[in-house]
């Protein structure tokens, strides 16, 4: 079964022109230096250097969105090493608190992790905004080479800035399942999550035509499908060796941010925040250490197809049948 859509693999051309949005503005910095803009696009800039000082020279709720994926203190490599983990705590901190400082009253936050070290950052990360949800990505395409539990799971923490937080809840509605379509209209008891008030009065229960409320399992279900990690033979892989897949993405930024929106990544890597912004017609801002995972991510924006929201939609929902088929 395949995908109707196809994605970009070379940048366009005109006449045998390539056919470039961005601009390099910048060779690349030594990573102890300012951070410094070393790629323009007319929707988002890229930055090289330290994180926290990038979010520090931000404006005072000037951003709609921001997801991190930090790094995790588990030695993948050296900008993933700290002394201990009361060092990384501090680290966490300190960017968790500028973060929420950029963010706007409808802002929300999103912080990737593995759920015990996320643990240790919920508490003392949850002064900074008015409430958090914890979101599990499950996935189910990782070899488990070790003697320990299988690792088939991250942890998202959904930080929201104030209760009037940004949510679309109808951009990601899942579908029912064929019980609770069985019988499709039918009274609700007083215990039912779809009863009036808790009271036993006959309310009719009706499925919403954009299907069921998304949970807080993130796997995008065709009857249950996982996201899948990012692994070779996928169209967006790189050899980052911690890189997020875009369906995942795509999947927060439709919830918490709209079109036009600021999407910011301070930990962007080889690029899939401000990719997927760009898909969904989001502004976008990003920053790294590294200039080679910053030049990734030039060329991956490069490659972003001229798609609709909806067009996007439709594509991961045609991966999440094709998902379902070969199972």
């Amino acid at each position: 079964m395949r995908n109707t859509l196809v994605r970009n693999k070379t940048i366009p051309t005109f006449f045998g022109e390539v056919q470039l949005k961005g601009e390099r503005t910048k060779e690349n910095i030594e990573s102890n230096s300012n951070p410094t803009v070393i790629y323009n696009h007319p929707d988002g800039k890229l930055w090289q250097g330290d994180s926290i000082a990038w979010l520090k020279s931000l404006e005072d709720e000037s951003v709609d969105m921001i997801f991190a994926d930090p790094p995790y203190n588990i030695k993948k490599a050296d900008w993933d090493t700290f002394e201990s983990q009361e060092e990384y705590i501090k680290f966490s901190i300190a960017w968790i608190e500028q973060a929420a400082r950029v963010l706007k009253p409808t802002g929300t936050l999103f912080v990737c992790g593995f759920s015990e070290i996320l643990a240790d950052i919920k508490h003392p990360a949850s002064k900074y905004f008015k409430s958090c949800r914890w979101i599990i990505w499950n996935y189910k395409n990782k070899a488990n080479l070790g003697k320990d539990w299988g690792r088939s799971h991250e942890s998202i923490m959904h930080f929201r800035k104030t209760k009037n937080f940004t949510f679309n809840i109808d951009n990601i509605r899942i579908p029912y399942s064929e019980h609770t379509l069985k019988y499709p209209s039918h009274p609700q008891a007083a215990t039912s999550q779809y009863s009036s008030n808790g009271q036993n009065d006959n309310t009719l229960w009706e499925p919403n035509p954009l299907g069921a409320k998304p949970k807080d399992v993130l796997e995008i279900p065709q009857d249950i499908i996982e996201v899948p990690t990012t692994c070779n033979g996928m169209h967006e892989k790189t050899p980052h060796p911690t890189q997020k897949p875009e369906e995942l993405l795509r999947k927060l930024i439709l919830a918490s941010s709209n079109e036009g929106d600021i999407v910011l990544d301070p930990f962007c890597g080889s690029g899939t925040t401000p990719v997927c912004a760009q898909q969904l017609n989001r502004k976008w801002m990003a920053c790294d250490l590294s200039p080679e995972y910053l030049d990734w991510a030039a060329n991956r924006i490069e490659l972003v197809e001229d798609w609709t929201q909806e067009q996007w939609i439709k594509y991961d929902f045609e991966n999440q049948k094709r998902r379902n088929s070969i199972r």
